[in-house]
């Protein structure tokens, strides 16, 4: 009796160790997810969709965009593929569509055209004022299709618990420290004045524009696999 109970442990531990993340794949994890938000780059993009708010407003922009972005990574590593395969939404199409959107506003802040910031009704009301925080800066700018594919493969490959609080835990910091970023870039505004940040929004939108071409372009090659080839 003794021996198969410690027979049952052993196999236990084993099959717990499989679904545990070793450092180096939590950290090629980090390092990929990083790369996908880009919170550096779209420190700048930030700048320029927030450059007619004043420092407290864009603050708690920064913040609620970094709330949403940690929902949103945290809702696909739990749930990993079912929310897509319930909606019927492949990888690649939600890769498209994101392309699409981030294009239309990379193309308003190349044309200096506020409509991708708010309206002058949504001025008025401070609630609508935190309106961009989920999208589009949240959602697809910086939790991309390229970011939550990385997390959905990442929890479909560990698929332990344990190997899902690490994930979540390196979410939730990469979201704080996109907040953070988000939040001192207001200072960083106000010192290059209105015509630099007339040159930085253009910037910004020109690589937006690129982004937005590479997602699109790679969301239609994964739905027709022969325009690959």
């Amino acid at each position: 009796m003794l021996n198969a109970f410690f027979s049952i442990t052993t196999a236990c531990k084993a099959n717990n160790r499989k679904h545990l993340m070793t450092e180096t794949a939590l950290i090629t994890y980090v390092a990929a997810l990083f790369s996908m938000m880009n919170p550096i780059g779209n420190t700048g993009v930030f700048a320029g969709m927030t450059a007619d708010r004043d420092a407290a407003t864009a603050r708690r922009i920064a913040w609620t965009c970094a709330g949403a972005i940690a929902l949103t990574l945290l809702t696909v590593t739990w749930t990993g593929g079912i929310l897509l395969k319930f909606f019927g939404i492949t990888v690649h199409e939600l890769r498209a569509a994101g392309g699409v959107i981030v294009l239309l506003i990379a193309l308003s802040m190349l044309r200096s055209d506020n409509s991708h910031r708010q309206t002058p009704q949504e001025a008025a009301s401070a609630a609508e004022q935190n309106h961009i925080a989920v999208v589009p800066l949240a959602i697809p700018i910086v939790a991309g299709p390229g970011a939550i594919a990385t997390a959905i493969v990442a929890a479909e490959r560990h698929s332990g618990i344990w190997a899902k609080i690490d994930l979540s835990i390196a979410a939730v910091g990469l979201a704080l420290f996109t907040g953070f970023l988000f939040s001192v870039s207001k200072p960083i505004a106000n010192k290059l004045g209105e015509s630099g940040m007339g040159v930085v929004t253009r910037l910004m939108g020109m690589v937006l524009a690129a982004i937005a071409m590479g997602m699109l372009a790679d969301g239609v090659k994964g739905m027709i696999p022969a325009l690959a080839s």
